[in-house]
């Protein structure tokens, strides 16, 4: 190891040691073998995942890619399968949309009717899950992907609102206090509402500019500080004022262009306005503004008026509280919303022989295909090495479509062909442990942006003012451990949407643990090192949670459709026979209220059928 690498703290153990058992949790023999592009990396894939019931599950691991990609890749074609058993419904995933499903079959059935969940992760959650650390005797939770939610209003009769009601979820929340003694700081509550612009009325942000420095609160003088060009500065201030509110609304003409020809012809904005929305638009529209929809690039700006919540590990708090509504005794503790935020999960209690629904983890599903009459669907998949099937009258495919078209056998034709405009890009959602802050608050700054460049990884990163429930409750103080969350997609120039995809989970996939790590401290201490940031002191943990197909790409087209042809999402939500197609990428993006909204539509098809 070299001074440098030294210096950077590559040589601290918990951050790059600690993972080899839990990275190979659940791996069957079989897989040992399986080809993909990131196993040549092997113990440098996953790297350390934290602590508790989650430690094992930081983002897809090489233990489940290893399973995924041995499905792909018909590593399990002949084998036979065992029969162990019929259900009422099987809910392939085990994420938001498949709680809910399973949630309201057993509130639908009176709790009487047998519902098997296959999740192939070592935890339930899907992308809803979290991340924990302890640095210096403070524990430390922060999401692994999905993450902000806006409190239902009492009394409004969403479907959010009877949830919260029936489930008893709190919709008021205490936060982490501010000492009085210190300068006055605003923090977002969430990950999300830093990285746009549109929240610095709620959040203080720092914008590096390279060789020009640090920059704070550029929006609060008009941009006069930023290092921009006047005409970049005007069409700068013109988009920010008026973006989604003039020009051509109608949701289907949006629909119709790309994001960088609305911005750059529609608009005549200078280029650099593209450049600066583009990272959040690569986030969570996948690719970049040349390759997704106007529709797209409006939906992110945010409402300043609203600004949007965190629980502490995200959304995995809605995870846990349907987990254990569906199985009672899935966290012992959960009494109350201390108990389920706080409490461990019984694993055993989960698939406990007898009890109505069962959610069945570490199980790759490899075939779903109905039986010759056409009656019932057989499912099949791997476990511990072991080949498997199930039987029910019906199957919700609570999955991403990556998944759905490639084990459904008996998919038609019109279903594939629909699927085939379906392209989904990666993310990664990084969680830097910090032993002080101090740097941070030296810039006046809770949340930092920069400009993306040659050797830049992600583009924001911020400190968020976190949710205090129960025994939960670190300290807020510039010189006490904290969070620093990136999220960043993994996008690229051009504007062919595939190509975009594929290489950016290529890319992300082909990173090992260690490459990403060395970069982000070296990316730090260029940042950071001129307010006092020092990587090997102030780094406790860095956790990676990588997720291949993250997100639903929406170019041109994709959500309303084009020559009069129904969308895609449409067609292929109408499912097929006995399968009924459910999951949050039909409404074009993964969230929870489209996980929710779906989930119930799958529970109501599965009543209406049997």
């Amino acid at each position: 190891m070299d001074r440098e690498d030294e210096a950077l703290g590559l040589s601290a153990p918990i951050t790059r040691r600690d993972f080899l058992n839990q990275t190979l949790i659940g791996s069957g023999a079989a897989l040992m073998s399986a080809a993909c592009p990131a196993h040549a990396l092997a113990e440098d894939f996953t790297g350390y995942g934290g602590i508790g019931d989650y430690a094992a599950s930081n983002g897809n691991t090489e233990a489940v890619m290893r399973a995924a990609h041995a499905m792909r890749d018909g590593l399990y074609d002949g084998r036979p399968a065992k029969d162990v058993g019929d259900y009422y419904v099987v809910i392939v995933g085990g994420g938001l949309t498949a709680l809910l499903a399973a949630y309201e079959i057993a509130k639908a059935t009176g709790g009487k009717k047998r519902c098997l969940i296959l999740e192939n992760h070592p935890v339930f959650g899907g992308a809803a899950k979290q991340n924990e650390v302890e640095v210096d005797g403070v524990r430390l939770i922060g999401p692994q992907a999905s993450n902000d939610f806006l409190p239902p209003e009492p009394g409004s009769g969403t479907q959010l609102d009877r949830l919260f009601d029936e489930l008893a979820i709190p919709r008021r929340y205490d936060f982490q206090d501010w000492p009085a003694e210190l300068k006055a700081l605003r923090f977002a509550a969430d990950n999300y509402e830093n990285m746009d612009g549109f929240g610095e009325a709620n959040v203080d942000v720092a914008y590096w500019f390279g060789k020009q420095g640090w920059r704070a609160n550029i929006w609060a003088d008009d941009l006069a500080s930023a290092p921009f060009s006047e005409q970049v500065r005007r069409d700068l201030l013109t988009w920010r004022r008026t973006t989604g509110r003039d020009g051509p609304e109608a949701p289907e003409i949006l629909d119709r262009m790309t994001y960088k020809h609305y911005l750059e012809t529609v608009k005549g904005y200078h280029p650099e306005v593209t450049r600066f929305a583009e990272p959040i638009v690569g986030l969570l529209g996948g690719v970049g503004a040349g390759a997704v929809s106007v529709r797209v690039g409006h939906a992110y700006v945010r409402d300043p008026e609203r600004a949007a919540l965190s629980f502490p590990g995200g959304n995995s708090m809605l995870s846990r509280y349907l987990a254990h509504a569906v199985v009672p005794g899935a966290i012992p503790e959960g009494r109350d919303f201390p108990g389920i935020a706080n409490g461990g999960i019984d694993f055993a209690a989960l698939d406990r022989p007898g009890q109505p629904t069962r959610i069945r983890l570490r199980s790759t599903v490899l075939r779903v295909e109905h039986d010759p009459a056409g009656q019932s669907v057989f499912v099949t998949y791997e476990r511990s090495g072991a080949i498997e099937r199930v039987r029910a009258p019906a199957v919700i495919m609570a999955t991403g479509g990556w998944v759905t078209r490639r084990v459904v056998a008996d998919l038609p034709a019109e279903l594939r062909e629909a699927y085939a405009a379906f392209l989904h890009a990666p993310a990664l959602v990084v969680n830097v442990a910090l032993r002080n802050w101090r740097f941070l608050y030296r810039l006046n700054a809770t949340a930092v942006r920069w400009m993306e460049g040659e050797g830049t990884l992600g583009f924001c990163a911020n400190i968020r003012r976190s949710m205090i429930v129960g025994g939960y409750a670190p300290p807020l103080h510039p010189d006490k451990p904290a969070l620093l969350t990136f999220y960043m997609g993994h996008w690229g120039p051009g504007e062919d949407a595939r190509t975009q995809s594929v290489a950016g989970r290529m890319k992300m996939l082909a990173t090992s643990y260690g490459e990403y790590e060395r970069t982000i401290r070296a990316q730090m201490t260029e940042m950071f090192a001129g307010s006092g940031f020092e990587a090997k002191r102030d780094i406790a943990a860095i956790i990676l949670n990588r997720w291949g197909h993250a997100r639903i790409i929406q170019p041109p087209g994709f959500y309303y459709g084009t020559d009069g042809k129904p969308s895609p999402r449409e067609v292929v939500a109408k499912g097929f026979g006995r399968v009924i197609i459910a999951h949050s990428e039909l409404n074009g993006a993964q969230n929870y209220a489209g996980a929710f909204q779906h989930g119930k539509r799958a529970a109501e098809q599965v009543m209406a059928f049997l």
